[in-house]
């Protein structure tokens, strides 16, 4: 799923449903500002892990803490 921020758009709302179609993934825009559609598509990506690992169950599954783990230490940002 391709997610793009309304609010303080720096890439137009044509080119990420372009991208979208590109990488054959829904495209849905969401404003962090407001809270349009974050919901939605944080739970459109849960689910749609829950599915895939259900229909794939010898696939390697997606661990989040692995994941956030990796991605706190390749970051530089937030860190105090």
């Amino acid at each position: 799923m391709l997610v793009d921020s309304a609010q303080d758009r720096v890439v137009k709302r044509e080119d990420g449903e372009k991208l979208a179609k590109e990488y054959g993934v829904p495209f849905m825009e969401t404003s962090a500002k407001s809270g349009l559609n974050v919901e939605l598509a944080f739970t459109a990506i849960a689910k749609e892990l829950k599915h895939r690992s259900m229909k794939l169950p010898n696939e390697p599954k997606f661990k989040l803490h692995d994941y956030v783990k990796k991605e706190v230490r390749g970051s530089g940002c937030c860190r105090s």
